[in-house]
């Protein structure tokens, strides 16, 4: 019998790991906890898993380990704990201490609360590590069924038991008693290890909805109690719910919106008559993924763009070398090429363009540096984005009689949202102009109310109330929503 060759890689001269020669590079990193971003399951279509091997780039699930290697990886730090929304709301006296967990497609954000006063004493962010396997609930979802669910759920558990570890010894606490998680549907069922496979098959039904109390070791946590928000929907998650109870939605006089743009987009409109909510497939072009130089909200990352006196700036988080571009610049950049004629109102690039920045469109590419640049199939990307959301909110609001000039209050929630420049995302369509100055920004909703879930016993009393309440409108085959979706589609001139 022959033996198997084994192989070492060395990562960034640090970590050395074992494999067989013949195996996938990517498929090594994650088996050993090393999560390297692959929105399109590695199937080499997203070009986001690159490392360095030497001085060549190459993608990690295109690569073959044939021998000894040494590598490097890209660092990322995500955040979504972005917030400049303050609600005051009734603390119940507790013993010890909790976490409120935010578990989002793409970030995962944890609050430590004292639970006695009600004080938080740290917050933290990390990259959801099951983004080595795709960037969007779908793809997860078969994943599953391709049989990853053990994979995706340790993802998730590990990520969360390092946090709690962290916690822990920076606040030198024996026990963390409990904690309250809001995320999306599937989100919860990958933490429950409940595999969501139905939830891709019409009529795309989740195996709960409601809120559970569980043991921490019944999940693999390591804690004693976790409580899972209840959902609305199978595509309306416990993070809206939370939403909805963080911006007193529920409690709200007139109409408002609470429009969360995070992996995907859901909408949820609050009348007198009562509460309304959809799920547009928007995918997660403002959080980076398939944009071709896309990035979360990472150092390095174009954050905002601006044209001033013929001088082109792209400003980027923490002043860092550019790396690529997030979701607020994208919105800065596609806006200010809308305006000066580079992209004209059916979201082509303009090459008879003579504007000042012609001279940065070249081989079809809008070019920020050697290594950045933006892509006519971007832009695309970003138009069905844009047009999913603005449909969404027009045909909701429509559905149930009324106008857009009737809505109040817009509540704009995601940690992406707190950067988002609202002249330039109402000028692009993203927001319907005649609510531009209705905007609330509210950062992350869903980790408010899960904070106040965890703070308080009659809010998670309150969430289920919330849940049950929510009407929700199918956007499948509604001819309204199709209507919109092509007329929003463009750029308005």
């Amino acid at each position: 019998m022959t033996e198997d060759i084994m192989a070492k890689i060395t990562i960034q001269n640090d970590k050395t790991l074992e494999c067989k020669s013949g195996e996938n590079l990517l498929q090594v990193l994650r088996r050993n906890g090393i999560l390297v971003a692959a929105e399109c399951g590695g199937n080499g279509t997203c070009l986001k898993c690159k490392v360095m091997i030497g001085s060549d780039e190459v993608l990690a699930c295109q690569t073959i380990v044939k021998g000894d290697m040494e590598i490097n990886l890209p660092g990322e730090f995500y955040s979504g704990l972005e917030d400049s929304f303050h609600r005051s709301y009734e603390i119940e006296k507790q013993v010890g201490y909790g976490i409120a967990l935010d578990l989002g497609t793409t970030t995962i954000a944890a609050y430590l609360l004292n639970l006695e006063t009600g004080g938080e004493l740290d917050r933290v962010s990390v990259l959801n590590a099951q983004a080595a396997y795709g960037s969007d609930v779908v793809t997860r979802i078969q994943k599953c069924g391709e049989g990853f669910l053990e994979e995706l759920h340790l993802a998730v558990t590990n990520e969360i038991n390092g946090i709690i570890k962290d916690f822990k010894n920076n606040y030198e606490l024996k026990e963390i008693n409990r904690m309250v998680v809001s995320g999306n549907t599937v989100m919860l069922h990958l933490l429950a290890d409940v595999n969501p496979i139905s939830m891709g098959i019409a009529p795309y039904d989740p195996v709960f909805l409601d809120r559970k109390k569980l043991k921490g070791s019944e999940i693999g946590i390591e804690i004693p109690e976790v409580t899972l928000l209840p959902s609305i929907s199978g595509y309306l998650g416990s993070d809206l719910t939370a939403g909805i109870l963080a911006c007193g939605l529920n409690e709200q006089k007139g109409n408002a919106l609470l429009v969360d743009l995070g992996t995907n987009g859901e909408i949820i409109l609050k009348t007198n008559t009562g509460i309304y909510g959809v799920s547009t497939a928007a995918g997660p072009a403002f959080e980076g993924a398939k944009i071709e130089c896309g990035l979360g909200g990472v150092p390095g990352a174009v954050s905002k763009v601006s044209y001033d006196e013929g001088i082109f700036i792209a400003e980027t988080i923490e002043g860092k070398r550019m790396q690529g571009i997030c979701g607020s610049g994208l919105i800065d950049l596609i806006s200010l090429l809308v305006k000066e004629g580079l992209i004209d109102e059916t979201g082509a690039f303009d090459a008879s363009s003579q504007g000042g920045l012609s001279n940065f469109l070249k081989d079809g590419k809008f070019w920020l540096n050697e290594n950045v640049w933006l892509s006519q199939k971007d832009i695309r990307e970003f138009q069905l984005a844009k047009s999913a959301v603005a449909s969404g909110i027009e045909t909701l609001i429509e559905t149930v009689g009324l106008k857009l000039s009737e809505i109040d209050t817009v509540f704009l929630a995601g940690g992406f949202c707190f950067y988002v420049n609202k002249e330039n995302a109402s000028r692009l369509g993203l927001i319907p102009r005649v609510l531009k100055n209705k905007i609330v920004c509210v950062g992350n909703s869903s980790g408010l109310g899960a904070k106040m879930a965890l703070s308080n016993s009659k809010y998670l009393l309150d969430c289920e109330t919330i849940a049950k309440q929510v009407k929700v409108v199918e956007l499948a085959n509604n001819e309204l929503f199709t209507k919109h979706f092509i007329e929003n589609m463009n750029f308005e001139e």
